[in-house]
């Protein structure tokens, strides 16, 4: 039997990456995004569907639909995400704060809430974080916030659900169409971390999502007997 994956955010980065990967692999792989990805829908064990998760009366919804006729799920990955405009924290409105808050940690309670409350069988759940969680460095403002509550949810459902192994995981660099964004942006003194992306880009430092996916996807199926449930990990920092 077929192992099976649900990935959020998969139309485009590292959700995009690790699907392609696990269907590589032999998985059934369940995805939702708000734009469907059209070079990966054509995978006969791609089921998809599209869901904007800063709504979310739609997830329960947009759940029932891609999860009809499966029982359970080895594998859950909480990776939809949005960037914060880049600068200080006091000039972001509470508006725009509360935006990325909605899509990077209240989504994902709303999508643990349902898989928890349903009866699929679940085993294994990875949220994606940021070493933007615990840098604290100026100019990430709402989006560090975001990441910082999100490794506290994934922490607090690991001990709500001991029969499932939770990890929040830190990807590390990669060249996605956020780093695209980042790079683009204005020289300035105030945010050293940009040139540190600009003189990381292009580099073994900053892969792309697919060439990031097979490392990830084997940290992930090591973190059950390496890792306790609940912990945050970065993929740059790890043990072995």
């Amino acid at each position: 039997m077929s192992k099976m994956v649900f990935i959020t955010g998969v139309s485009s980065g590292i959700g995009a990456g690790l699907a392609a990967y696990y269907l590589e692999e032999g998985w059934e792989v369940l995805g939702c995004s708000r734009r469907e990805p059209a070079w990966i829908t054509r995978q006969d064990r791609f089921h998809f569907v599209s869901c904007d998760l800063s709504g979310f009366s739609q997830i329960p919804e947009a759940m029932e639909k891609l999860f009809d006729g499966f029982g359970r799920c080895d594998l859950a990955i909480l990776n939809a995400g949005v960037l914060s405009r880049f600068g200080d924290l006091q000039s972001v409105s509470i508006e725009e704060c509360q935006r990325v808050m909605d899509i990077n940690l209240w989504s994902n309670k709303a999508v643990l809430d349902w898989l928890l409350s349903s009866s699929i069988v679940l085993q294994q759940v990875v949220t994606i974080s940021s070493g933007a969680a615990v840098n604290g460095n100026r100019g990430w403002n709402a989006y560090s916030i975001s990441k910082a509550a999100l490794n506290m949810l994934t922490r607090l459902y690991a001990g709500e659900a001991p029969d499932i192994h939770f990890t929040a995981l830190a990807p590390g660099l990669v060249d996605t169409a956020m780093q695209e964004k980042l790079c683009n942006l204005p020289q300035d003194d105030r945010f050293p971390t940009l040139d540190s992306l600009r003189s990381r880009r292009g580099t073994a430092e900053m892969p792309n999502a697919d060439q990031l996916a097979p490392r990830l996807a084997s940290a992930i199926s090591e973190f059950p007997m390496r890792v306790e449930s609940g912990q945050f990990i970065d993929i740059r920092k790890l043990p072995w």
